[in-house]
């Protein structure tokens, strides 16, 4: 007798209890078979790598893995079964020359990922400013003071002229015949 491990994605679509049954179902065709099933872990719901149309555009799949020493001859005869199995997604045998390597618990999903994140700041309540952000500056005390308006600079050019008209820079000979 050989080693071997199957890795099963089941359809979580295919109904309430039908992942359990076909569990069920293919423990029993192993140890009617002549295999003896030396450990099987339910790894439960997770999410696929990827979906494709042979995947029937599931997201999500049940996965579970049966560890079991069996002759090599029962290995096709199950394999076209599963080809034919409505309910199993993907499905992969693997003959292991060693012992069986014991994962004693799979870690979460998102584990590594919350593990490695950066930490998360204090917002506040939506609607609320200051948080980590301080509070908003407000417009009236902003760069308008320390310039001046424009209303002041624009009077000041024509007061200009008229200081170099009062110089009589430009008075003609009739102007100052007048004075």
């Amino acid at each position: 007798m050989k080693n071997y491990e199957l890795v099963c994605i089941f359809d979580p679509q295919a109904g309430e209890g039908q992942s359990e049954q076909a569990v069920e179902r293919y423990q029993t065709y192993i140890t009617e078979n002549g295999g003896e099933i030396v450990n099987t872990d339910l790894w439960g719901l997770r999410r696929l790598a990827y979906t494709s149309q042979s995947l029937r555009n599931r997201r999500q799949g049940y996965y579970v893995l049966y560890q079991f020493k069996a002759e090599p001859t029962i290995i096709q005869p199950m394999e076209q079964s599963m080809k034919l199995d409505n309910e199993l997604l993907r499905h992969l045998v693997i003959a292991v020359d060693d012992e069986f390597v014991r994962v004693p618990q799979l870690m979460p999903e998102d584990y590594l990922k919350e593990q490695l994140a950066p930490p998360r700041r204090d917002r506040g309540r939506p609607g609320e400013r200051g948080g980590d952000r301080g509070p908003r500056r407000d417009d009236s005390r902003g760069r308008d003071d320390s310039r001046g308006s424009r209303d002041e600079n624009a009077g000041s050019a024509p007061d200009a002229v008229d200081a170099v008209d009062a110089g009589g820079a430009g008075d003609t000979e009739d102007q100052k015949d007048e004075e």
